[in-house]
């Protein structure tokens, strides 16, 4: 184990892995219909788990939007992005993971776990999102954004690998 953080590392890793899920996510609009993300949602969400201390909000769909929320919500898609690149450098360190498309797969389908348990039941959509109206699609939407996240994840790392050092 040898940490050598680098801060532009992580923020290559993590921008990449979530141009990857965003663009999958156009695709999936384009050719299929299914909505994108609503970071816009997300952004609310934030807004009142920092103003009202407000982590659980089962009722944040029906409440006034925020001012910013879109800009504040993909502000922090990315920042989580770039966090979860913090975590997947952590897992090549100790030996876990290496850069190939394998081991992006396995971490982004192991990431599934945060919306899934977490923010799905903070935003009142139960959890494994059993308060929608398709628990299962959802749940699949997730994993396989996750699983495309993964794999930019790996991307990024593989690129930042061929970077000489200076």
């Amino acid at each position: 184990m040898g940490i050598d953080l680098n801060i532009n590392d992580l923020l290559i890793a993590g921008v990449l892995a979530c141009l990857f899920m965003d663009t999958f996510q156009r695709l999936l609009f384009i050719t299929l219909q299914i909505p994108p993300s609503n970071w816009g949602m997300v952004g609310r969400w934030t807004a009142y788990a920092i103003t009202r201390g407000k982590v659980i909000n089962p009722e944040i769909d029906n409440l006034p939007a925020i001012s910013g929320e879109t800009s504040l919500g993909w502000l922090v898609h990315y920042a989580v992005g770039i966090g979860y690149a913090l975590v997947y450098f952590v897992l090549r360190d100790f030996g876990w993971l290496d850069n190939s498309f394998y081991s992006g797969a396995l971490f982004g389908i192991a990431s599934v776990v945060v919306p899934w348990f977490f923010f799905l039941p903070a935003m009142g959509k139960g959890m494994m999102a059993k308060l929608t109206d398709n628990p299962r699609l959802v749940c699949f939407l997730a994993l396989i954004n996750h699983l495309v996240f993964g794999l930019g994840m790996a991307f990024g790392f593989q690129i930042i690998a061929q970077i000489p050092a200076s």
